[in-house]
């Protein structure tokens, strides 16, 4: 460096009282600041690189972003943090546009929004953590800060690319493209006008055209449980709840227009499919169904899609690659052993290559491109063609299906026979867990008839081929709901067949550490009941029934 030659350096831009203070720092190891004296030590400790220093101014900035005061100090979004987009405080420009974007609604409410950089505004309007407002108030807000100052009309597409016109109500987007020519006079605007009335125009394709503006203004994903039959009058439900950990209690979401029990539920593009089960109590499955809706937690709304081929309870259904799948279960015929699969683009169900044998009260689960069936109850009426429940017995086979080539493999076996269980996926395991046998054996000609709570836990590895059993459950639950919520297995509701009842218990099972722990409960005691987790809106009001403890003592050896 030249400057190691000169007999006097001079910092260009660098005051004094910020130099004192970096030498106050290199000699000592501390040093004092406030607010007021921030900048001169910022300018410093950038123009010389003095990395410790400007760590800690960093943090903190940081730390200070919570009032608007600050920000008119030219630290805020006023400027986009002016200081600290000159001085690159990354940690701070992030904290900047998180603190406009958790008080979004106070700012636009006192007009105060109107000074916020484009920066703050696009990160706000893109936010799927945005609450507490509908898209066409998102639309006027971005309208009302580019008419504030003609200059910021440049940034017209930046702005209006993050409000989801597709989500807005036909009749207000359609307004929208009448009263705002600006949106009709370049062809970017006109493409973001064009894919909402595209969306909104193709309702059974609206899975498959999932994008940045369709997809629905929330950061939380929640376990939600829906239908199921209750121990009181064996009334079937059309209840759909989900779980507020926070509060720790359920809260209703739009019902189902139906009734259901033993149906299957799938979650794919943000939306929940509802397919199949029964509308009344019926335990030979006589009451069996066709037919399918489809759940949108961005508007709460359901929407009847095209029937099954086949009524259908106690199968399987799977989102697979994009589609949905249905396989097995009986109705009023007797066991099915056919598949069908949904076709978005015709709404419609086309069958696929059926199982080799028919089946109902198993269960499924997918693991990368492939579904895995793990077979359980077949009925006795062709004792060649049914091995497995014929007449009630329990099979142990695990069965591969792979959509590209349409064809069923077999693979290992498990290690014990079940009916009516569950099947889910975490990271590259397939647990297998709940559900019951005969007591004695797989069959009526094994066993005495009698029907017992399986509570062994075992996971299947698709690497190696192999099973490994995993802890045991706690307390025994047959035909519930299951779903993975951040890396943990959770087992809803079911019928205890030590209690000889409905249950209303919710089992969390820890893959990580290999325990179970009974987690909290559903409102009322119900069978039959499915689950799922998915990204809603969090409604305003608490279900009446808040989670307890359930009163289900643990069995007894």
């Amino acid at each position: 460096m030249k400057d190691k030659d000169q007999g006097v350096v001079k910092l260009q831009g660098v005051n004094g009282q910020g130099l004192r203070n970096i030498i106050n720092y290199i000699y000592t190891g501390r040093v004092t600041l406030g607010m007021d004296g921030l900048r001169d030590t910022l300018e410093a400790a950038s123009y010389l690189q003095v990395q410790p220093l400007l760590q800690f101014c960093n943090q903190l900035l940081s730390s200070e972003v919570r009032g608007w005061d600050m920000f008119q100090e030219g630290l805020g979004p006023a400027g986009e943090g002016q200081n600290a987009r000159e001085l690159h405080l990354e940690e701070v420009q992030v904290r900047v546009r998180e603190f406009v974007r958790e008080n979004f609604s106070a700012l636009v409410q006192s007009g105060r929004y109107l000074q916020l950089s484009v920066s703050c505004m696009s990160h706000s309007l893109g936010s799927h953590a945005l609450k507490g407002f509908m898209e066409v108030e998102l639309y006027h807000v971005a309208r009302c800060w580019l008419d504030h100052d003609p200059t910021r009309h440049e940034h017209m597409l930046a702005l209006m690319s993050c409000v989801r016109f597709p989500l807005m109500p036909p009749a207000e987007l359609l307004r929208i493209s009448q009263e705002d020519p600006a949106l009709r006079s370049d062809p970017e605007y006109t493409q973001l006008l064009l894919e909402a009335s595209t969306y909104q125009t193709l309702p059974f394709l609206q899975p498959t055209l999932q994008s940045a503006r369709t997809r629905i203004r929330s950061d939380s994903t929640h376990l939600l449980v829906l239908g199921g039959v209750t121990r009181q009058q064996l009334a079937v439900s059309h209840e759909l709840r989900l779980y507020d950990d926070k509060a720790g209690a359920w809260r209703a979401l739009w019902p189902m227009e139906v009734p259901r029990y033993q149906h299957c539920a799938a979650v794919l593009g943000g939306f929940l499919f509802v397919v199949g089960g029964q509308d009344e109590y019926d335990t030979k499955g006589r009451r069996a169904v066709d037919s399918v809706y489809r759940y949108d937690p961005r508007n709460d709304h359901w929407l009847q899609l095209a029937s099954l081929n086949e009524k259908r309870t106690n199968f399987h259904l799977s989102a697979l690659r994009g589609q949905i799948y249905a396989v097995g279960g009986r109705n009023s015929n007797g066991e099915i052993g056919t598949v069908e699969c949904y076709d978005f683009h015709k709404n419609e169900w086309t069958f696929m290559s059926p199982m080799a044998e028919p089946l109902y009260g198993h269960a499924g689960t997918v693991h990368g491109d492939l579904m895995y069936i793990s077979e359980t109850e077949r009925m006795e009426g062709s004792e060649e063609l049914l091995r497995g429940i014929t007449r009630d017995s329990f099979k142990k086979e695990l069965f591969c299906y792979d959509p590209v080539t349409d064809t069923w493999s077999q693979r290992a076996d498990m290690a014990t026979p079940r009916g009516l269980h569950c099947m889910c996926t975490v990271r590259d395991r397939l647990y297998v867990m709940a559900g019951n046998a005969l007591l004695g054996g797989g069959n009526h000609s094994e066993g005495n008839g009698e029907y017992v709570d399986i509570l062994s836990v075992e996971f299947y590895s698709p690497a190696s081929g192999q099973w490994t059993a995993a802890a045991p459950m706690p307390l025994g639950q047959t035909d519930v709901g299951v779903a993975v919520l951040r890396g943990q297995l959770y087992v809803v509701g079911g019928y205890s067949w030590s209690s000889r009842c409905m249950v209303d218990v919710v089992q969390r099972y820890d893959p990580e550490h290999d325990t179970w722990e009974q987690a909290f409960s559903v409102p009322e005691p119900i069978g039959g009941i499915r689950a799922c987790t998915m990204m809603v809106h969090m409604p305003d009001d608490l279900q009446e029934s808040h989670a307890h403890e359930s009163p289900l003592d643990m069995p007894t050896n």
